[in-house]
């Protein structure tokens, strides 16, 4: 059965140093890639997210290379999730089906 959705929005984040939550953006699916430009990695996850550091542990983020993207993620609100990035301004770019 194909899903249908009503609209799409699209947007950029800044990638900074520091744990930030995502903006408030309700959506049913969203993708997001690294820019192509950045030149360290961005790190997607839950509240705490962390930059990984070779020790196991439950707040590494999922790593995205630049140019990378997730593919399509099933998620209500972009506000459930978490970035960091290797260096300020390594930015991500999404597009959300609402």
């Amino acid at each position: 059965m194909a899903n249908y959705y009503n609209s799409i929005v699209t947007g950029e984040i800044q990638g900074g140093t520091t744990a930030a939550q995502l903006p408030d953006v309700p959506c049913s699916r969203v993708k997001f890639r690294a820019l192509a430009s950045n030149s360290g990695n961005i790190y997607i996850g839950g509240s705490g997210v962390t930059i990984p550091d070779g020790t196991t542990d439950a707040t590494s983020g999922f790593e995205l290379d630049a140019g990378q993207d997730t593919g399509w993620l099933d998620i209500a609100n972009l506000n459930l999730l978490y970035s960091i990035s290797d260096n300020n301004g390594d930015d991500m770019v999404y597009i959300v089906l609402r």
